[in-house]
């Protein structure tokens, strides 16, 4: 764990974006999500904290998006919003978790198993549920009905570890590869769930900026669109949810996405799929269409998410081999711009134009989806 703050992490990400763009930090005039980390009124008005105190200016526009760990990613709406609108020019959106403040990524393990457990709905977490039981119950649900295999799920995270290895910043990179067999090794956490189907938690940061397609074309890059754009929420407390094995929120949120951009799922060149747990994926390409219900398990056993597969997913390692700091889908998001701008290096997907990002907050309750392109 490093001793750095967290708001010194949040800004070397926010620089690091601008520099990345060809912008200045002066140039933003716009927060959507999470400011530099602070207390009292600072903590609570993000939009201010970010004005005369840093930038020596107001900011124009400050919004933000709920859904859970998917918040970062799923504010790329706003953003685009916001420029579209004309209520500001350049918007940033950053997440960072650094330092010995309380939380997942916490030093003292028996503290960041309570931040963890109280994850779970308000009517069950007093019985011991975590958020990894909360998954555990949803993957042998989907093993009962549609014959789901631990080692189709371990293919999950095999497949991910792929681009990890590819990836200079990856938390678990270095480590080299997967076989099926270590996954199914692995010390089991809640069954059918081993530790190397969980994400990992960690510490870091990343941000991206957004700005109008006019102005971008300008910049270093060649631009990335959001194309289209779907959210989908349904239940707090899993017990009420009608079904444990498919998720109507998470299907309305990819159709509303694929519908708005006007394109078909076979279109699709790479995909980030939420994947806290192996099981999420399996969900994640079911909603989306990629794969018929119950077939999720099956399609990841064929290879399909792999580098050189018919639908890449996770090329940076996801949550389970690259990164979970913070509100981690924002490195998801990096990753499919850095996919889609032919700048992933060893992991690079041939001629991606088109990519699909899906988000979820707690387990399954929450769900966005988006459609990128090249411009």
């Amino acid at each position: 764990m490093s001793d750095r703050v967290q708001s010194e992490v949040w800004w070397e990400a926010v620089a690091g974006a601008c520099a990345d763009a060809g912008l200045e930090v002066g140039d933003i005039d716009g927060l959507v999500g999470e400011a530099p980390q602070g207390t009292g009124i600072r903590a609570a008005l993000p939009g201010a904290s970010l004005g005369y105190d840093t930038l020596g200016k107001p900011l124009r526009f400050h919004a933000t998006a709920a859904i859970g760990a998917a918040s970062a990613a799923a504010n790329v709406h706003l953003a685009v919003y916001a420029v579209s609108a004309g209520l500001a020019d350049v918007v940033v959106i950053a997440t960072a978790a650094a330092g010995k403040a309380p939380g997942f990524a916490s030093v003292n393990r028996d503290e960041a198993v309570k931040t963890m457990a109280k994850l779970s709905g308000p009517y069950e977490y007093v019985y011991g549920t975590t958020r990894v039981s909360d998954y555990s119950v949803l993957a042998m649900r989907h093993m009962y009905e549609f014959g789901t295999t631990p080692e189709q799920l371990a293919e999950i995270a095999v497949a991910q570890r792929q681009g990890a290895v590819l990836h200079p910043l990856s938390v678990y990179g270095s480590r080299g590869e997967l076989t099926v067999d270590d996954v199914l090794s692995s010390r089991m956490i809640a069954d059918p769930l081993h530790l190397l189907d969980c994400c990992a938690i960690n510490q870091g940061g990343g941000a991206i900026v957004v700005t109008s397609l006019d102005r971008a074309r300008d910049l270093k890059h060649r631009p990335v669109q959001l194309m289209g754009y779907g959210e989908g929420h349904s239940h707090i407390d899993p017990n009420a949810s009608p079904d444990l094995a498919t998720f109507p929120a998470a299907k309305l949120a990819a159709d509303t996405a694929f519908n708005m951009a006007g394109v078909a799922r076979t279109d699709i060149d790479v995909a980030g799929i939420a994947d806290h747990f192996t099981i999420n994926v399996v969900f994640g390409l079911e909603s989306a269409g990629f794969c018929a219900v119950g077939e999720g398990g099956t399609f990841a056993e064929s290879g399909a998410l792999r580098l050189d597969g018919s639908l890449p997913t996770n090329t940076a390692g996801g949550f389970l081999s690259f990164s979970h700091a913070g509100s981690c889908s924002l490195f998801t998001l990096i990753e499919l711009v850095e996919q889609l701008r032919g700048d992933a290096g060893g992991r690079q997907v041939q001629s991606a134009e088109l990519a699909y990002l899906s988000g979820v907050g707690g387990a399954m309750q929450n769900n966005f989806s988006a459609i990128l392109g090249r411009s």
